[in-house]
């Protein structure tokens, strides 16, 4: 991204009394994560050991109901939470331990980029449907498992930072989606960043009572103890007042977007000068100002059609399409079909969009920020609306059989999904105004005349209603347990 100047009177949330010193606390994201990385073991123990039916299993109803559900709200008020918070990065030390014997690898070149995330994350969504990972406890488990050990193994073999960067599908549909959250991180005065030798936020520092440091090695009039140079990626030691700099390289002062930032806020407790905030904005900022990589804008496109095309597959008309597609090519292949299916409603989609942006998707992708934001906050809102009093009574199952004391606690009925359908269609209305307000902006540019300005916008206009229409129709639709593509 290229870097502009971030204006200082913006509203900082690091200046608010105690929530900012909770936020600049050094062990603050270990207070996240700690009981996150709790629940995920017991949702192992439980998807492993315990009934193996989803609404009667911990492992089911906490990924699949409440992280989800918390994941978009989180997102759409506060910013990428949950990436702060993430109990994977508790593999760092383990990470460490393992660089002393594992042979230290860059990172291949022509996987620096999102195309290959984008296809995981593809791989991930045929993988939710195909083998029901939302109605199996055992599967949940396991792929819970497998994201600990991918961490730990990728962080290992490679920079630390690689595996949140390139790799976690999960962590990169956050950096999607937190283009539309409403706080940023950003300089307070560039001045002080321009005059900063060390790069602190980018670098880390290692600071005593006397000594002040960048952890890579930069020659600064503020540096009185020269460290070694070492990776891009920071990999801190065990010294005492070390602080780590940002693991996915962002730099502060050149910070435009939140696409690659977890949230971690090491440059806030990197920066000597108190420089950082992490300032409130308006969550329209980046969709009508910023013209993001050609990766990101793919990736954003193609996470805006994967999301109707989730929230389709919950519907009675995904069954009927699949069973007319099987008796047309004469198949029962269940893995065929939802290709099929999956393909062509996330292919036409961003064809269709391609064809609307005239072949400029990076000037226009931000038309689909709020959008793709509605269409999975709506969708992951049914789910925790309609289950959010599952998750502690599970939970206080799998404890007592774990031998711990426990007491019940219960919360109201489950609402009804048809209950909540109004406010999937207030999301998605407020969705396409901010989708037809950030058009505009973007076809305005430049002093273009009425006339021009109305031809440029018509195309996206039409999309953007498209969009939004199949969305209220999906969500309108009842929600129908799914055990097989072909019932």
């Amino acid at each position: 991204m290229t870097a502009s100047p971030q204006p200082s009177s913006r509203w900082d949330v690091l200046r608010v009394p105690l929530v900012g010193a909770f936020l600049r606390w050094r062990y603050s994201r270990f207070a996240l994560q700690l009981p996150l990385l709790l629940i995920a073991a017991l949702c192992v123990y439980d998807g492993l050991t315990g009934r193996q039916l989803a609404p009667r299993n911990t492992a089911t109803v906490a990924v699949w109901v409440h992280y989800r559900g918390l994941v978009a709200l989180a997102l759409a008020v506060a910013g990428n939470l949950f990436c702060a918070a993430c109990p994977l990065m508790l593999t760092r030390g383990p990470t460490k331990l393992l660089k002393r014997f594992v042979p230290q690898l860059e990172f291949p070149k022509v996987l620096r980029n999102k195309y290959g995330v984008l296809g995981l994350t593809l791989l991930f969504l045929f993988s939710y449907e195909y083998f029901d990972l939302w109605a199996s406890p055992w599967l949940t488990a396991w792929l819970i498992l497998a994201y600990f050990a991918a961490a730990l193994l990728t962080d290992a073999l490679f920079p630390v930072g690689t595996f949140c960067k390139y790799v976690c599908p999960l962590g990169n549909f956050n950096f999607a989606l937190s283009v539309a959250s409403p706080t940023q991180i950003s300089a307070i005065d560039q001045t002080v960043c321009q005059s900063c030798e060390g790069k602190y936020c980018l670098n880390g520092r290692v600071e005593t009572a006397t000594t002040r440091a960048p952890l890579h090695g930069f020659k600064s009039t503020h540096v009185l103890l020269e460290l070694p140079m070492v990776s891009t990626m920071v990999n801190v030691s065990a010294t005492r007042g070390a602080f780590p700099g940002c693991e996915t390289d962002l730099f502060v002062p050149a910070i435009q977007s939140n696409t690659d930032c977890t949230l971690c806020l090491n440059c806030v407790r990197a920066c000597p000068y108190d420089n950082v905030a992490l300032t409130v904005r308006s969550p329209l900022t980046e969709a009508t100002t910023l013209r993001p990589r050609a990766d990101w804008a793919w990736f954003i496109t193609v996470l805006a059609w994967a999301g109707l095309v989730n929230a389709f597959a919950m519907i009675p008309p995904f069954f009927a399409v699949a069973a007319w597609l099987s008796d047309l090519l004469g198949t029962r292949d269940e893995a065929l079909l939802l290709l099929v299916i999956q393909g062509t409603g996330i292919g036409v989609g961003a064809l269709l969009t391609w064809v609307a942006a005239r072949g400029k998707l990076r000037d226009w992708v931000g038309v689909l920020f709020p959008l793709t934001l509605a269409v999975w906050g709506g969708h992951y809102l049914f789910h925790f609306v309609t289950g959010y009093n599952t998750l502690l009574p599970n939970a206080f199952s799998a404890l007592e059989r774990l031998g711990l004391p426990v007491t019940a606690l219960a919360l109201p009925g489950v609402v009804r999904g048809d209950g909540i359908f109004w406010i999937q269609a207030v999301i998605s209305y407020a969705a396409l105004v901010a989708a037809g307000w950030v058009a505009y902006r973007k076809a305005a540019r430049g002093g273009r005349d009425a006339r021009a300005v109305l031809l440029e916008l018509l195309p996206m206009l039409l999309l953007i209603v498209f969009f939004n229409t199949l969305t209220l129709l999906i969500f309108s639709q009842p929600m129908q347990a799914r055990g097989s593509l072909l019932q």
